[in-house]
């Protein structure tokens, strides 16, 4: 079975393992975003939260933050909504792939 785990992450394959680890940080994301979204009422609160309840996988709630923080951010505010997001955006580390992780954003100047 090691030998298994070795090759399939030699050729970057997912693991039996790693689906259950998948799948554990897909219920805690899901867990979280709901919970947060839970708090407050409404039709866009209620749409969003069954976007979330019906995520096929970890890439699909990645996709789903800026719909539950733009419904946050109409109720709370944009910095409460921050602040909530804050601890699930980190739940997502490890889950997706290396393109899809949070960018260190630069800002452009113009040097002419």
């Amino acid at each position: 079975m090691v030998l298994f785990r070795r090759i399939f992450r030699l050729l970057n394959l997912p693991s039996f393992g790693s689906r259950q680890a998948t799948e554990s940080q897909l219920g805690r994301i899901r867990t979280a975003m709901l919970s947060v979204l839970q708090a407050h009422g409404g039709h866009s609160i209620q749409r969003v939260s069954q976007r979330v309840r019906f995520a096929v996988d970890v890439e699909a709630l990645w996709y789903l933050r800026q719909d539950v923080m733009t419904a946050l951010s109409a109720i709370d505010g944009e910095s409460a909504a921050r602040r909530q997001m804050k601890s699930i955006n980190s739940m997502f580390k490890g889950g997706l792939p290396g393109s899809m992780g949070p960018r260190a954003h630069q800002r452009f100047t113009n040097n002419g």
